[in-house]
Parts: C-alpha cells; structure tokens; sequence
C-alpha cells in the first residue's frame, strides 16, 4: 500500500510581507513555526548541536535585520531551509578542517525514516531498523531529497533551490529512491510469506 502525501499548509508565507515591513509578532511566529524543522535538518550535517544553534541564531538575526529587502522572497520556507543549508556548511568548513563538506558534496546522514507513518501503522520496531539500514544504502543526495519532500514536503522547485539542483535531477533522486524502497519492501513481504508458509 503506497503511503498517502500529507501536505500542510505553509506557515510561513501569510506571515513573510508582515515580517518584512518590521512586524515584530510576524517574526515570532515565523521562528517558532521553524526553529524545530530548520534543527532536524541540521542534524543530518552534524552532530553538533550547539553549531547547529548557533547557525539558527545568525540565520534569524540575518533575516531580522536583512527584513527590509527579503520582500521579494516568492517562497520563504524554502528560503530559509537554503539559508541555513548554507550557514551550516560554510560554519562546518570553518569548524573542521578534517571534515570539510563542500556545496557538491554529498551528506552524511543520521538515522532517517522514510514512510515513518506506514511504519508506525504496522506497529514492528524491526521494520523501522530495516528501513534505517536499506535509507544508509542509498545516495546520500537521494536521502537528503526524500527527506526535503516526504519530511518538510517541498516542492520539487523548493528542494531544486534547497539543494543546488535543477528539478530534474531532484525527480530522478526521489524515483531511484522510491523505487528502490518499494523494492526492499517487497522482498521484506516474500521473506515474511515464505517464511510463515514453512
């Protein structure tokens, strides 16, 4: 059974323009609707945590005081994500020598569950560890494009912009990477049906 898309509505973009023109409660609600999506997605580039925050208090401050000329911002929420995308990783370069992730890079990712709803339905831990370990066997750009759209659901166009892409490239990470998922959990169901038939 194909997991359904939930989209919500975007939280940010009525508040955008208000923000702009200095809307103090604007800018309150456009953190707080934010900070935590902005902080997950930082962890997939680092595990550390204060870097993280640190990143999220210049992006905010940078927005506060830059309001005045991000008017013609079309989609804000993707905005934001590239931002702090590229804060992180130029404060990781600066951080680490050793460890340098440049734009073209791949990503290193934790632990990331795809169709984490289906998984939650049928209610098996082990197949939350199983989906973790077939995620650490995909491209680590397939990874970061699933987890843009099926986690912050982005647009294609969004996460082109996000990750440096064109749209294609994005549609061709997110296919590979469905197509691949879909095949693990076919031969999870065999197994699983041969198994009981012994």
């Amino acid at each position: 059974m194909r997991p359904k898309l939930i989209l919500q509505e975007d939280p940010v973009s009525p508040l955008w323009q208000l923000l702009c023109s200095g809307d103090k409660d604007a800018f309150g609600q456009i953190t707080e609707n934010c900070y935590k999506p902005l902080y997950h997605y930082g962890t997939k580039f680092t595990d550390d945590r204060e870097l993280i925050k640190d990143c999220l208090q210049d992006l905010f401050l940078d927005i506060w005081e830059k309001r005045a000329h991000l008017s013609g911002v079309a989609n804000p929420r993707p905005y934001l994500f590239q931002a702090f995308r590229n804060n992180l990783l130029r404060r990781t370069r600066r951080v680490s020598r050793f460890s340098e992730i440049g734009a073209e890079d791949e990503l290193e990712f934790s632990s990331f569950s795809y169709e984490a709803e289906w998984i939650h339905r049928e209610t098996e831990a082990g197949l939350e560890q199983k989906l973790q370990l077939v995620m650490k066997q995909l491209p680590k750009r397939q990874r970061e494009a699933l987890y843009l759209r099926y986690y912050e659901n982005l647009t294609y166009e969004e996460i082109a912009d996000v990750m440096g892409l064109r749209r294609q490239a994005v549609a061709n990470y997110l296919q590979y990477g469905i197509q691949k998922l879909r095949d693990y959990w076919q031969q999870v169901v065999i197994s699983l049906v041969l198994l009981l038939a012994s």
